[in-house]
Parts: structure tokens; sequence; C-alpha cells
């Protein structure tokens, strides 16, 4: 029978190394899209509008710090199957990116012919790839798979919020893009 480890424990080996350093990535890669671009490419109407959609993400983000302090991470299969996941989700977030970086409105090209949303496809790997690096009998671990598990349908949410907003913003231009590229991800129905 496993026994479940709890403690509070928080130091280099923690999986939070690995959290800060996908957003120490990210966030210069956002801040070089949003100058090239001129503008950011995450609409302020929708971050800070009537849904709150801004301070809810900052909660998320911070939550998953919180657990990512205590999570112990071991070296293993699972450690390097994560890391895969990890590192592949951060270059779809780069990907991502990069082609807002090259298109001021609404982007239909590069990653974004596979995907209507690679920067959340992205994200999502980056967090399983996150859950997976500290899988252990650890009940901080088991609350990251939770807070995986619940940041997948934290996506969904927004993407579908962000949709209905985009229908607004773009009208016709995006129901074709709706419905020639997948919501997530599909080589099959790539080409807007």
């Amino acid at each position: 029978m496993a026994v479940i480890n709890m403690s509070f424990r928080v130091g280099f080996s923690n999986l939070w190394v690995f959290y800060v350093l996908a957003y120490a990535i990210a966030f210069p890669l956002q801040i070089w899209a949003n100058n090239k671009r001129g503008k950011p490419f995450d609409d302020p109407e929708f971050l800070y509008g009537d849904r709150k959609i801004f301070p809810i993400a900052m909660a998320w983000l911070f939550g998953g710090l919180a657990i990512s302090l205590f999570v112990p991470v071991h070296g293993g299969a699972f450690f390097y199957l994560g890391l895969l996941f990890y590192v592949g989700g951060l270059v779809l977030v780069a990907a991502m990116y990069y082609s807002f970086a090259h298109h001021p409105g609404l982007v239909t090209t590069g990653v974004h012919r596979y995907s209507r949303n690679p920067g959340y496809v992205g994200w999502a790997a980056v967090m399983l790839g996150l859950a997976l690096m500290g899988l252990s009998p650890s009940v901080w671990s088991l609350l990251f798979v939770a807070y995986f598990l619940v940041t997948v349908f934290y996506f969904h949410w927004t993407v579908r919020l962000e949709e209905a907003f985009l229908v607004g913003k773009y009208g016709d231009s995006y129901r074709d893009y709706v419905n020639s590229t997948s919501r997530y991800f599909s080589i099959a129905r790539g080409t807007p």
C-alpha cells in the first residue's frame, strides 16, 4: 500500500522551478509579440470586461505556483515523459506568439492554421508535463494533478467566452475561420 507524503518542503528540486521557468520564457515572448504587433494580442475589452477574466486568470496562475512550491520532482519515466509535453507545449506557445507578432488582426496563418487556440493547447501540454514531472505519492503532487484537470476545464470555459467575443469583433471572417479550423488541434482541417 502506497503511503502519501504530506511534507511541506520547498526547495530547488520542486516543481515550482519548472513552473516559473515556463512563464519566464513565455512572458518576454508575449512582450515581444505585443511590441512587434503594435498592440496586445489579448483584447483588453475581453480581459477586463464584464466577465472578469483577468482576475480569474491571475488566481489560476498564482494557484498553480502555490501548489507547485511543494511538489517534489524525481527523475524517472514520468519525469522524462512530462518533460516532452512541457517542452512541446512551450514550443507551441512560442509559435503562437510568433504568429501573433506578424499579424495585427485575426490570425489564421502559421500554427493557427491547425488550431484556433494553439496557446491554450500549448499551456495545457505544459501543465500536463508539469503534472507528470512531479507525479509522486505526495499530497501536493495529487493536488497539482487536480489543478491540471481544473485547468483543462478552465481553458475550455475561457475559449468558449473568447469565441463569442471574437464573433462579435470579427463577424463573418471569424465564422469562416471557425468552419475551417479545429478549436483545439487538427491537421486535416488546417487550411482556412
